[in-house]
Protein backbone atom coordinates (compact mmCIF):
# COMPACT_ATOMS: atom_id res chain seq x y z
CA UNK A 1 0.00 0.00 0.00
CA UNK A 2 1.56 3.22 -1.14
CA UNK A 3 2.21 6.06 1.53
CA UNK A 4 0.37 9.40 1.00
CA UNK A 5 3.48 10.63 -0.32
CA UNK A 6 3.87 8.35 -3.10
CA UNK A 7 0.61 8.16 -3.94
CA UNK A 8 1.20 11.84 -4.55
CA UNK A 9 3.87 11.32 -6.92
CA UNK A 10 1.90 8.38 -8.75
CA UNK A 11 -0.87 10.54 -9.39
CA UNK A 12 1.60 12.76 -10.86
CA UNK A 13 2.89 10.40 -13.09
CA UNK A 14 -0.48 9.41 -14.02
CA UNK A 15 -0.75 13.37 -14.94
CA UNK A 16 2.06 12.88 -16.85
CA UNK A 17 0.91 9.84 -18.93
CA UNK A 18 -2.54 11.24 -19.51
CA UNK A 19 -0.89 14.41 -20.28
CA UNK A 20 1.50 12.96 -22.85
CA UNK A 21 -1.18 11.15 -24.44
CA UNK A 22 -3.36 13.89 -25.22
CA UNK A 23 -0.11 16.31 -26.18
CA UNK A 24 -1.33 18.54 -23.27
CA UNK A 25 1.05 21.78 -23.69
CA UNK A 26 -0.25 23.63 -20.40
CA UNK A 27 -0.10 20.49 -18.29
CA UNK A 28 3.13 19.13 -19.52
CA UNK A 29 4.76 22.73 -18.65
CA UNK A 30 3.34 22.59 -15.31
CA UNK A 31 4.80 18.97 -14.40
CA UNK A 32 8.23 19.30 -16.01
CA UNK A 33 10.29 21.86 -14.09
CA UNK A 34 12.05 24.91 -16.08
CA UNK A 35 15.26 23.52 -14.63
CA UNK A 36 14.66 19.74 -16.20
CA UNK A 37 17.37 17.71 -17.34
CA UNK A 38 16.55 14.97 -19.94
CA UNK A 39 18.17 12.79 -21.85
CA UNK A 40 16.69 10.76 -24.58
CA UNK A 41 16.77 7.44 -26.31
CA UNK A 42 19.46 9.07 -28.87
CA UNK A 43 21.71 9.87 -26.11
CA UNK A 44 21.04 13.62 -26.06
CA UNK A 45 20.32 16.19 -23.38
CA UNK A 46 17.44 18.68 -23.67
CA UNK A 47 15.43 20.78 -21.91
CA UNK A 48 12.15 21.80 -21.31
CA UNK A 49 11.84 24.07 -24.38
CA UNK A 50 12.48 20.98 -26.76
CA UNK A 51 10.06 19.14 -24.52
CA UNK A 52 7.40 21.42 -24.85
CA UNK A 53 8.07 22.01 -28.82
CA UNK A 54 8.46 18.15 -29.41
CA UNK A 55 4.80 18.13 -27.93
CA UNK A 56 4.01 20.96 -29.64
CA UNK A 57 5.18 19.29 -33.03
CA UNK A 58 3.28 15.98 -32.24
CA UNK A 59 -0.11 17.91 -31.23
CA UNK A 60 0.21 19.75 -34.69
CA UNK A 61 0.77 17.19 -37.32
CA UNK A 62 -2.73 15.12 -35.02
CA UNK A 63 -4.66 18.41 -36.59
CA UNK A 64 -2.99 18.33 -39.80
CA UNK A 65 -4.16 14.76 -40.16
CA UNK A 66 -7.34 15.12 -38.60
CA UNK A 67 -8.15 18.04 -41.06
CA UNK A 68 -7.00 15.71 -43.89
CA UNK A 69 -9.67 13.64 -43.44
CA UNK A 70 -6.52 10.90 -42.20
CA UNK A 71 -7.17 7.88 -40.02
CA UNK A 72 -4.98 8.08 -36.91
CA UNK A 73 -4.10 5.44 -34.40
CA UNK A 74 -2.45 5.83 -31.85
CA UNK A 75 -1.78 4.48 -28.04
CA UNK A 76 1.06 5.49 -25.08
CA UNK A 77 0.25 2.81 -22.29
CA UNK A 78 2.93 2.99 -18.86
CA UNK A 79 3.48 -0.91 -17.32
CA UNK A 80 6.05 -2.30 -14.64
CA UNK A 81 5.73 1.20 -13.01
CA UNK A 82 8.28 0.94 -9.86
CA UNK A 83 9.20 4.11 -6.90
CA UNK A 84 11.74 5.01 -4.85
CA UNK A 85 11.19 8.05 -2.23
CA UNK A 86 13.97 9.90 -0.83
CA UNK A 87 12.38 12.46 1.39
CA UNK A 88 10.83 15.52 -1.07
CA UNK A 89 12.59 13.37 -4.30
CA UNK A 90 11.04 10.46 -5.84
CA UNK A 91 12.43 7.89 -8.55
CA UNK A 92 9.67 6.89 -10.72
CA UNK A 93 10.65 3.94 -13.41
CA UNK A 94 8.42 1.85 -15.87
CA UNK A 95 8.37 0.49 -19.46
CA UNK A 96 6.42 2.57 -22.01
CA UNK A 97 5.17 0.83 -25.27
CA UNK A 98 4.25 3.49 -28.08
CA UNK A 99 2.13 2.53 -30.96
CA UNK A 100 1.05 4.85 -34.17
CA UNK A 101 -0.48 4.28 -36.88
CA UNK A 102 -1.77 6.02 -39.95
CA UNK A 103 -1.20 5.97 -44.09
CA UNK A 104 2.19 5.06 -44.54
CA UNK A 105 3.12 4.94 -40.75
CA UNK A 106 3.18 2.05 -38.31
CA UNK A 107 5.07 2.03 -35.45
CA UNK A 108 5.38 -0.14 -32.13
CA UNK A 109 8.15 0.85 -29.60
CA UNK A 110 9.25 -0.24 -26.26
CA UNK A 111 11.07 2.20 -23.75
CA UNK A 112 12.13 2.64 -20.49
CA UNK A 113 12.15 5.64 -18.29
CA UNK A 114 13.47 6.76 -14.97
CA UNK A 115 12.02 10.07 -14.18
CA UNK A 116 13.15 12.19 -10.65
CA UNK A 117 10.49 13.89 -9.14
CA UNK A 118 11.03 16.90 -6.91
CA UNK A 119 9.21 18.73 -4.65
CA UNK A 120 9.02 22.46 -5.04
CA UNK A 121 6.67 25.08 -3.66
CA UNK A 122 4.30 22.42 -2.50
CA UNK A 123 4.59 20.73 -5.86
CA UNK A 124 5.41 17.47 -7.63
CA UNK A 125 7.72 18.13 -10.99
CA UNK A 126 9.52 16.16 -13.08
CA UNK A 127 13.57 17.71 -12.75
CA UNK A 128 15.82 14.85 -14.60
CA UNK A 129 14.80 12.31 -17.08
CA UNK A 130 16.18 9.24 -18.85
CA UNK A 131 14.59 7.32 -21.81
CA UNK A 132 15.79 4.38 -23.17
CA UNK A 133 14.96 1.99 -26.46
CA UNK A 134 13.99 -1.54 -24.74
CA UNK A 135 14.99 -4.21 -27.54
CA UNK A 136 12.83 -7.23 -28.29
CA UNK A 137 14.42 -10.73 -27.71
CA UNK A 138 15.35 -10.92 -31.57
CA UNK A 139 16.50 -7.57 -31.72
CA UNK A 140 19.28 -8.16 -28.74
CA UNK A 141 20.38 -11.51 -29.79
CA UNK A 142 21.25 -9.58 -33.41
CA UNK A 143 23.33 -7.60 -31.01
CA UNK A 144 24.69 -10.00 -29.19
CA UNK A 145 25.65 -12.10 -32.06
CA UNK A 146 27.12 -9.18 -33.87
CA UNK A 147 28.94 -8.32 -30.33
CA UNK A 148 29.94 -11.74 -30.09
CA UNK A 149 31.43 -11.79 -33.41
CA UNK A 150 33.18 -8.47 -33.56
CA UNK A 151 34.70 -9.44 -30.31
CA UNK A 152 37.26 -11.89 -31.76
CA UNK A 153 38.37 -9.35 -34.66
CA UNK A 154 39.88 -6.32 -32.12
Amino acid sequence: MPTDIEQQVLTQEEALTFSTRKLDIEALDRIYADDILMTSVLGETCGKAFLIEEARRGAAHRESAAAAGKHFEGSYEKEDLKIVMLGDTAITNYRFVVKMKEPGVDVHRRYRTTNVWAKRNGSWQVVASHTAFVLDPKQAATLENGAASNAGTA
